[in-house]
């Protein structure tokens, strides 16, 4: 089992995601990088994905939300796609829209590292406004989540997509 690292350095207002996939880096940029593939995988099992704003492409804006099994909203995303540097980078903001204050976008790096065996390294760099907004977005199980997420992503990718 691949092993989902989060690394957050106390006083910092930033953190490190990393995680390998046993795919090729242009296979899991794609799944990154495309809405249809994204809405396949990026949300923790049992949860639905729905794109409300689907422009997922450099210099346009999108909105997703997650929904349990009776349709309820359980948290929305919004933000802009700044670079799509296929197959090695995308640069994102993101903001929570049930934050209880407005305005708390991340801004998010995702970078593909090729290694050796068809293999790839996931680096994400998520930089907060506020030590505070970073240590609140560790302690909300961000952690589980994800490593929910890119368990249903390696399933994926073994069917190749």
């Amino acid at each position: 089992m691949m092993k989902t690292e989060i690394i957050a350095e106390p006083g910092k207002q930033e953190l490190f995601i990393h995680r390998e996939f046993d795919a090729p880096g242009e296979l899991v940029y794609k799944a990154f990088s495309d809405p249809n593939i994204l809405l396949q995988f990026f949300a923790p099992k049992g949860i639905n994905m729905q794109f409300l704003l689907k422009e997922y492409e450099e210099g346009k804006a999108y909105r997703y939300r997650h929904t349990d099994r009776e349709g309820n909203t359980l948290c929305t995303f919004k933000g802009v796609v700044h670079e799509m540097s296929a197959p090695n980078r995308i640069v994102i903001t993101s903001e929570l829209e049930e934050l209880p204050i407005p305005g708390r976008a991340i801004l998010e790096i995702y970078e593909f590292i090729e290694l050796s065996g068809s293999r790839t390294k996931l680096t994400i760099q998520d930089i907060c406004r506020s030590v505070d907004d970073r240590d609140a977005m560790v302690k909300s199980g961000m952690g589980d989540g994800l490593i929910s997420i890119f368990k249903n992503l390696d399933e994926l990718l073994k069917a190749e997509i």
